[in-house]
């Protein structure tokens, strides 16, 4: 982890101007083309959801305003970020697990379906991110072909990303499934998202190689 320098920081002014506003996250929707991990992996055993997780978060890690968080009036950037995905639990709820993130897709698959499979043991909903600033929020809706999304947040400085992918669906021989991410917007701007879904498409189409 560093801490950023106000002095040199190219985007000090957007820093400012944006953390003025009481509203300052902004989220994005869009398509991506599922195709490799639908038609090709999965018929392997490969989990849809672990691979939909490890192609998010391989490009949130690929993105430094992705792994930046703003720290009382501090903004620090971690070298890694985790993810912390929703787990279904018993009585149509969900509970919140954690995991620690690994680069190599073998090694992410078999921590990613050990902590599912141990958060869905949980019987009620607890926020185990307290002490912890490195995470990615992510969640899945397998129930909605959506077309955007709004994510809750603690406040104004709440700094974390928030990520959520929904129903995939077919399309004209293609299999796509929209993904929805939540930035604050002091830290990250239109440009990182679009590398955002740029480095996601990326990783999916590898599950089709």
């Amino acid at each position: 982890m560093k801490k950023i320098d106000f002095a040199t920081w190219p985007r000090k002014s957007l820093y400012d101007y944006f953390r003025s506003l009481p509203t300052p996250h902004f989220s994005l929707t869009a398509d991506v083309d599922v195709t490799g991990l639908i038609a090709t992996a999965k018929p392997t055993g490969v989990s849809v959801f672990n691979g939909s997780l490890y192609a998010i978060m391989k490009a949130c890690n690929r993105i430094p305003e992705f792994r930046q968080r703003i720290l009382g009036n501090e903004v620090v950037e971690f070298d890694v970020v985790h993810p912390a995905p929703t787990v279904p639990i018993e009585g149509d709820r969900f509970a919140f697990c954690y995991f620690d993130y690994a680069e190599d897709w073998d090694e992410f698959n078999e921590l990613c379906s050990k902590a599912v499979e141990e958060g869905k043991k949980q019987t009620e909903l607890s926020n185990g991110s307290d002490t912890r600033e490195d995470l990615i929020f992510t969640t899945c809706l397998p129930w909605v072909q959506f077309t955007s999304m709004h994510h809750p947040v603690q406040g104004p400085n709440d700094s974390f990303p928030r990520v959520a992918w929904g129903k995939f669906y077919e399309r004209d021989g293609r299999w796509f499934m929209p993904v929805n991410a939540q930035v604050h917007h002091a830290l990250a701007d239109g440009i990182h998202m679009g590398k955002f879904y740029q480095f996601v498409q990326e990783t999916l189409d590898e599950f089709g190689k």
